[in-house]
């Protein structure tokens, strides 16, 4: 006997049960892949590259005094080794605030949380430097930094005219508890340089640096 002759055909049913799609890897938002951390001497190029494109009317000796002497106070934004990004602010301890000098996000990489994540950065070592408020500016004009600011819970404060440019800028704060301090992560206020190490960046600066950097005036 044959085995076509015993076998008979399954019936087949009228609603076949799904075949699961194979999962495929969710690559990490490109917020998570960022690394926040302080800058260094080898980041001055790329720093000053991201102030002369977003920052036009920034000095040159402005720089240089906060490379030089504030270099702690810099925090910058890598992926993959690369600056994304930066923060520079500097701590007022006779006001409890934080100031914000600047925030830059390369272009290629904005509206994909990457100045959500150094704003957030600063909110908590804010906090670890016993500030009690963050502080800052920003044009008028800058519409993408004003909605960045608003989403992130800064409330206007005041609108001013620049003495030097005639630009209007708004002053922002936002309050900060000291008691509200991640206690994950827990960092000693940030300590400048001490004088020996500030002179020698001077001199590398006034020396090799200030003849090639892209900030001008």
């Amino acid at each position: 006997m044959l085995l076509t002759d015993v076998t008979r055909p399954l019936p087949l049913s009228d609603h076949p049960a799904p075949v699961p799609p194979l999962a495929r890897p969710v690559a990490p938002s490109l917020e998570r892949q960022v690394v926040i951390e302080p800058a260094s001497v080898r980041d001055w190029t790329r720093i000053c590259q991201l102030v002369a494109h977003n920052f036009p009317l920034q000095t040159e000796q402005d720089m240089g005094y906060w490379l030089c002497h504030q270099l702690p106070y810099f925090q910058v934004a890598r992926l993959d080794g690369e600056v994304i990004g930066f923060m520079h602010a500097q701590p007022r301890p006779d006001t409890g605030t934080l100031w914000v000098n600047l925030v830059a996000v390369d272009e290629r990489y904005r509206h994909r949380g990457v100045g959500h994540r150094l704003v957030t950065h600063f909110e908590s070592v804010c906090r670890d430097w016993r500030c009690a408020r963050i502080e800052l500016q920003c044009l008028s004009t800058n519409a993408a930094g004003l909605m960045l600011y608003r989403r992130q819970g800064y409330a206007r404060l005041v609108e001013s005219i620049t003495q030097q440019h005639g630009l209007q800028v708004i002053v922002h704060r936002k309050s900060l508890p000291v008691t509200d301090a991640p206690a994950s992560c827990p960092r000693p206020p940030v300590q400048l340089d001490g004088r020996l190490q500030r002179i020698a960046y001077r001199l590398f600066y006034l020396a090799w640096f200030r003849r090639h950097s892209p900030v001008r005036g």
